[in-house]
């Protein structure tokens, strides 16, 4: 993320990108690729569905975190 991109802006730029925050391909207008989509619990797919809802980028914040932490799907930054 670039240091003056908004988190919102971060997660709709994503959201019209073809490339997932994996490194694969996904659709336009989806936020993650279907490997990655299906590895959130059920709760976090659910708030995926809705991307013109208020605090979607809160919500896609929390599921690349849940991502990062939970799977090998993202690479971690180095420490």
């Amino acid at each position: 993320m670039a240091l003056n991109e908004s988190l919102q802006a971060e997660a709709l730029r994503v959201l019209d990108s073809t490339d997932c925050i994996c490194g694969s391909g996904k659709d336009n207008g989806k936020p993650f690729c279907r490997a990655c989509f299906f590895a959130l619990p059920a709760g976090l797919r659910v708030k995926m569905y809705n991307t013109f809802s208020e605090g979607y980028a809160e919500d896609w914040d929390e599921a690349r975190d849940w991502l990062r932490a939970n799977t090998t799907r993202l690479r971690r930054p180095p420490a």
